[in-house]
């Protein structure tokens, strides 16, 4: 009679398996997303601003401030204000 093999794992054996599954899925998976995440994230950022915002970086974070008020002067002011503001302000500029 031809006998057949039989091919058993013991418990032991199958969690070792898993375990050294998930071990290489979970460190494929840190190598695959640093790769990306520092090929495309912040230090490849491209950042358009306006003349009047100012950028900062510091580490991983980026400040941008705006002032958009940053050119007008006194007389610009003053071409903006409606009849009625200007009736009612009265700005004296000593030089």
């Amino acid at each position: 009679m031809i006998e057949e093999k039989k091919y058993e794992l013991v418990m032991g054996h199958l969690v070792a398996i898993v375990m050294i599954g998930m071990l290489v899925t979970l460190g494929v998976g840190f190598f695959v997303g640093n790769h990306v995440g520092l090929t495309t994230g912040l230090s490849t950022a491209v950042i358009e601003k306006p003349d009047y915002c100012n950028v900062d970086k510091v580490g991983t974070k980026i400040n941008i401030r705006c002032n958009e008020l940053s050119d007008v002067t006194l007389e610009n002011l003053c071409q903006w204000a409606s009849p009625e503001l200007k009736s009612k302000v009265r700005l004296v500029v000593i030089a």
